[in-house]
């Protein structure tokens, strides 16, 4: 099984090679060819992504169903926990049926499709980021996006190898004391909505577990380009039409783009993202909203109408 990651490419999956796997967004949307042995494993695009699991979980459906990697090209165009599980599965089908892998898929799909505002409870959550780290700390401090495709497959590698110490029951001992950097201030607040800066390494739980329901997370990248996450809490939030709003932000700058809830700035083959200043990029989006029908714009659930947190997962 060969891996091939080719930095913020995203390809028609008419032009996938046969014998080929691409794994989320560098496909966008869910594909199957078994004639031709194409997959695409997708929940960015062509989809609603409150019904559609993530990439590990399509693999892990896949493989319960009898689907096996041998001879596939597997590709990619980005390195987090959904592609790093999914890589993981690939790569050890004969463990994807494992107690603690069937649980580790179940949590960090719901969190990935979700973009953390998903409510769970208990130590899985700490788990899903103590794995995820590596990706999450690198793009923090901006490395993640000097890194070439040869340091994108260390850093793969890297988070499967924490998947592999979490599978064999061995990562309590990392995780047991692990606190995740979720600090954020407040920008700019829109009609409904808010822009916020990413102070530590991933602020979007909190965000939502704060009553944040449409949020856009800036961060000042190294050189100097800006990456942006556009985000509501689910499907069910009125007044802040994703898409829509993706679509302006590539009218005014190729490249932005992603689901029905979240998606964010262009991912260039270089490293770098977006050059709209937080400025340019609030108004283009306050312009979408307020073109919006009166009572979509009006709240959704505030923080305090929302159900309880799930029993630990």
């Amino acid at each position: 099984m060969e891996i091939v990651i080719e930095r913020g490419k995203t390809v028609p999956f008419e032009s996938l090679p046969p014998k080929s796997v691409a794994l989320d967004g560098y496909v966008l949307g869910p594909r199957i060819d078994a004639e031709r042995e194409r997959f695409s494993f997708d929940h960015h695009g062509d989809c609603v992504r409150h019904a559609t699991r993530s990439s590990a979980e399509q693999v892990h459906d896949a493989i319960a169903l009898g689907f096996r990697p041998r001879g596939l090209t597997i590709f990619l165009n980005d390195v987090d926990l959904d592609t790093a599980l999914a890589v993981w599965l690939l790569r050890h089908v004969e463990r994807a049926g494992e107690p603690l892998v069937n649980r580790l898929v179940s949590v960090a799909g719901l969190l990935d499709a979700h973009s953390g505002a998903f409510p769970l409870s208990g130590e899985m959550p700490t788990v899903v980021e103590w794995l995820s780290e590596p990706e999450t700390a690198a793009r923090a401090c901006g490395s993640y996006f000097e890194l070439d495709n040869e340091g994108l497959r260390a850093l793969l590698d890297e988070v499967g190898r924490r998947i592999s110490v979490y599978a064999d029951g061995a990562s309590h001992a990392y995780t047991s004391n692990f606190k995740i950097d979720n600090r954020y201030k407040v920008l700019k607040s829109g009609t409904g909505w808010s822009m916020v800066e990413s102070l530590g390494i991933r602020a979007h739980a909190r965000l939502f577990a704060e009553g944040h329901d449409r949020v856009v997370i800036h961060t000042l990248l190294r050189d100097g380009s800006h990456g942006y996450t556009v985000a509501k809490r689910s499907e069910f939030v009125k007044g802040f039409p994703v898409p829509k709003i993706l679509a302006a932000l590539a009218a005014r700058e190729p490249g932005w783009g992603g689901g029905s809830t979240v998606g964010g700035a262009p991912r260039n083959a270089d490293g770098s993202r977006s050059d709209l200043d937080p400025d340019a990029v609030f108004q283009i989006i306050e312009s979408v909203v307020l073109s919006c029908p009166c009572d979509e714009r009006s709240n959704g659930l505030t923080h305090s109408q929302r159900g309880p947190k799930l029993p630990a997962a």
